[in-house]
C-alpha cells in the first residue's frame, strides 16, 4: 500500500510538471521558487507552536537552534541539497561529520508551495525566500497527538547554489 501511494503521488507529480508550462511557479512576490531554491540549504533554526500539548489544552512553543543541535543531540543542524533535475537529499550529521540519516526524493514548487516525496512520505511546504533566507512553514504531528496542529517553521540559509557538497 505505501508503493502504490508513492506512485501515485509520483504520477500526479510528473502529470503536473507535464501539463501547461506557461503556468506562474512564482511566488506572490516574483521569485521563481523552482530557480531560488536550487542548491544546498542549511536549517539553522526550526520553531514549533504546539497546540493541546499532551493531550491537554495548553499551548507551548520549541525552538530548535544550531547550539541546541550540538550540544543537546550531538548533530549539526540538517541540510537540504536540491538538484536541478528536482531530486533532494535531506543529510544529517553528527558534529564529527558523519552521515546519521539521509533521506532521499523528488522535488516539485507549485507557486508558493514547495512539496518533497520520499518512498514513504509526501511533505508540502509553504515557502518564503529572498536574500539567501528561506522559511519553510506547514502543520504536523510534532507532538505525537496524532493531529496535525502544530505550526512548523523551518528557517533555511543558503549555502551553496551547488549540490556537489555531501555526495
Amino acid at each position: 500500500m505505501k508503493y502504490l501511494l508513492f506512485f501515485l503521488g509520483l504520477g500526479l507529480l510528473f502529470s503536473a510538471c507535464q501539463q501547461d508550462n506557461t503556468s506562474s511557479t512564482s511566488t506572490p512576490d516574483g521569485v521563481d521558487l523552482k530557480t531560488a531554491l536550487r542548491g544546498t540549504w542549511q536549517t539553522f533554526q526550526i520553531n514549533v507552536a504546539v497546540n493541546t500539548a499532551d493531550g491537554k489544552d495548553t499551548f507551548r512553543t520549541e525552538s530548535l537552534t544550531q547550539e541546541v543541535w550540538e550540544q543537546s543531540y550531538g548533530m549539526e543542524p540538517p541540510i537540504y541539497y536540491f538538484q536541478a533535475d528536482q531530486k533532494f537529499r535531506l543529510v544529517h550529521r553528527s558534529v564529527k561529520g558523519e552521515i546519521i540519516d539521509q533521506r532521499r526524493g523528488i522535488w516539485n514548487t507549485f507557486g508558493d508551495t514547495l512539496v518533497l516525496i520520499e518512498p514513504e512520505n509526501t511533505v508540502q511546504y509553504l515557502v518564503r525566500i529572498g536574500e539567501g533566507r528561506a522559511t519553510f512553514r506547514n502543520f504536523r504531528d510534532w507532538d505525537g497527538d496524532g493531529a496535525e496542529d502544530d505550526e512548523y517553521q523551518g528557517l533555511q540559509r543558503q549555502i551553496s547554489i551547488s549540490t556537489d557538497e555531501g555526495e
